[in-house]
């Protein structure tokens, strides 16, 4: 895209950040809120910082649900009000960031209707924290087919990567190839952006190429469990990745089993977070392990170089990454205790 806009208020937005981040719950709470049962969980995060969000939702919803939408809804603000109090270049490029919440908007659209889902149902998987507004959301919610939600984002980026993956969806009716699309494209506008040659921003598009390592193993590890063959595996990967390029990943794609998937991964620099995960995988055959790994390796990298450049955008990323991980962790722990899992198998899921 190769947008510019003018010099950002780094100093104010970065102090802005400074004193949310001072509010974010330390490990300790995590541990104590392990130990109370849901209703007494329900009343701590009531009393709490989101007190306002649950009280505008208690009308509407109870239990579970009004803790999980009272969740997002405070995400929701708190990264519309960092938007807000950005500007110039440091807009664009957080607002860049946080366009990873219209993909996840617009996934939960099209999944909602491909599921016949009714209109509440799918609003209440939203959280409007990217560029499209929730009234916009709204009004993709009420058109009445996939091809009429894609009509409706002709004027985003990510019409083209959508309408590219339409013959496919009409043949298979699955939605696969319209979300990879959509990763792709956010991904590939993040990179696009023509940053200023700072040592700050190179940090911030190393982080980017990181996140794009993630989100690769990640594909890697389900679509290699599914046993998709590796000539097919190779679409859903993203080009752009730090550590992990696209030879590799073809190499990696190639591995005939998870077993030498494995295998060959420890060749590659995310081994270290990964090598007690895989334990657990290959025990459980779950993808949690593998999941919580690799986001801690992320808000690890995200913590590092948002106390390098203090006025810069490194430590704004950092705290998105932060608060993100503060709503996951709570609706784990809530969610964990409403399915009555052990606080062992809870506490593992955490990001602390």
């Amino acid at each position: 895209m190769g947008q510019r806009a003018g010099a950002g208020n780094y100093a104010y937005a970065t102090t802005r950040v400074k004193a949310r981040k001072a509010f974010l719950y330390p490990r300790e709470t995590y541990l104590k809120l392990l130990q109370m049962d849901l209703p007494e969980i329900s009343r701590f995060i009531g009393e709490s910082k989101y007190k306002q969000e649950i009280d505008e939702l208690a009308t509407k919803y109870e239990g579970i649900d009004l803790l999980e939408y009272a969740l997002n809804l405070n995400l929701a603000k708190e990264m519309n009000q960092i938007i807000g109090f950005c500007q110039g270049e440091l807009k664009l490029i957080v607002g860049s960031y946080l366009m990873r919440w219209d993909v996840w908007n617009i996934k939960s659209i099209l999944r909602g209707k491909n599921y016949g889902a009714t209109e509440d149902e799918i609003r209440e998987t939203l959280v409007p924290a990217g560029y499209l507004s929730l009234q916009q959301l709204v009004e993709l919610i009420r058109k009445s087919t996939i091809n009429e939600v894609i009509e409706g984002l002709s004027k985003t980026i990510f019409y083209k990567p959508l309408t590219a993956a339409l013959d496919e969806y009409n043949k298979t009716q699955t939605l696969s190839r319209f979300e990879n699309n959509l990763d792709k494209a956010y991904y590939a506008n993040l990179l696009s952006l023509d940053l200023p040659n700072t040592m700050a921003d190179e940090l911030f598009i190393m982080f980017v190429r990181r996140e794009i390592d993630v989100v690769n193993l990640r594909t890697l590890f389900r679509l290699k469990r599914e046993g998709l063959e590796h000539e097919n595996l190779m679409d859903y990967l993203i080009p752009g990745g730090a550590k992990i390029g696209m030879d590799d990943l073809r190499k990696l794609s190639q591995a005939p089993n998870v077993d030498e998937f494995i295998g060959m991964l420890k060749e590659y620099p995310y081994w270290e977070n990964l090598s007690e995960a895989v334990q657990v995988f290959n025990e459980t055959g779950s993808l949690n392990a593998i999941e919580v790994g690799l986001r801690k390796a992320l808000i690890s990298y995200g913590d590092k170089i948002s106390h390098l450049y203090p006025l810069s955008i490194c430590p704004i990323i950092g705290y998105v990454l932060r608060k993100n991980g503060e709503v996951n962790n709570l609706r784990i722990i809530a969610r964990g205790k409403e399915a009555q899992l052990s606080d062992d198998v809870i506490r593992s899921q955490l990001v602390i």
